[in-house]
């Protein structure tokens, strides 16, 4: 499948608490009350007045009042139906894409529980008038295909086809490493385009997840980040492919500032490219 002119995708995972169910603590549950809101809120506004529609792979636990996680205390950690109505009030028409019921990774999960996770995301989707052909992976686990095509999903994200990819099949703390080292010293670059596989699904690839700042990650200034992504938008144009950052809003937790200046650097470039007639921002189902 062949894309006629170059093309840029922003999609967004979220997930809030759903995202981290099994790594829990008490703060991170007071990170997620304090900055996600704020974060979406931002981040929506950036995207009205910049005219960039994007993907948001939304967990449809989300929306789900009575789901068993929730507390007096913890609810805005948990339960978030305030954002949705945000994105879909905004001025941009983005897209909401299914990232499942409740964010268990599917690769540990038998077909029954994946037949009820669907039937339970599409319940909830179908309260706010919302019907997902695309679908996110929780934790980019690719699996139960034949499941996503049985449900009349579409198309689908799949992984990064970067160098450190390989590295991390092979070795997991060995692909963290190397993750980093590819953002820190921005080596390469790549674009990606769209395939039909054996369901006929559409599998779309990501480039580059926009790396949190906390910890080591911070090593991996806006400078490389920066060069990175222009390089791979560049690529993207010359040769008719698609350059597709991913993140989540928590990866904004940590210099928030710092990490809105690399986004707004980076659609400044692509509206630049765009104007010129050499670019179009799509959304993940376009490629249908």
């Amino acid at each position: 499948m062949s894309i006629k002119k170059g093309s840029f995708i922003i999609s967004i995972d979220l997930e809030l608490a759903w995202g981290v169910w099994d790594k829990l603590n008490s703060q991170s549950i007071q990170k997620i009350i304090e900055y996600e809101r704020k974060i979406c809120s931002n981040l929506i506004k950036i995207f009205d007045e910049n005219e960039i529609p994007v993907t948001w792979a939304v967990v449809a636990a989300l929306l789900d009042s009575k789901n068993k996680m929730i507390t007096d205390q913890n609810q805005k950690a948990w339960y978030a139906p305030d954002i949705l109505e945000k994105i879909l009030n905004s001025k941009m028409k983005h897209l909401i894409a299914s990232h499942s019921y409740n964010h268990k990774e599917f690769d540990k999960c038998s077909k029954e529980q994946i037949d009820q996770d669907f039937e339970k995301s599409i319940h909830f989707f179908k309260l706010i008038n919302i019907n997902p052909d695309v679908f996110v992976f929780p934790r980019n686990q690719v699996f139960h295909l034949d499941i996503l095509k049985k449900y009349k999903f579409k198309t689908y994200r799949s992984v990064d086809k970067s160098w450190y990819k390989k590295v991390y099949m092979f070795n997991k703390q060995l692909g963290k490493i190397s993750n980093l080292i590819d953002k820190i010293i921005p080596i390469k670059t790549n674009s990606v385009k769209p395939s039909v596989d054996k369901f006929g699904l559409i599998e779309m690839p990501t480039s580059i997840l926009l790396l949190s700042k906390n910890g080591v990650r911070s090593l991996a200034t806006n400078y490389s980040m920066f060069k990175k992504i222009k390089d791979g938008i560049d690529l993207a144009i010359n040769r008719n492919e698609c350059f597709h950052i991913w993140f989540h809003p928590s990866n904004f937790y940590f210099k928030t500032e710092k990490q809105f200046d690399l986004l707004k650097k980076t659609i400044e470039y692509v509206n630049f490219k765009r104007q010129q007639g050499l670019i179009d921002i799509k959304l993940l189902n376009e490629f249908n």
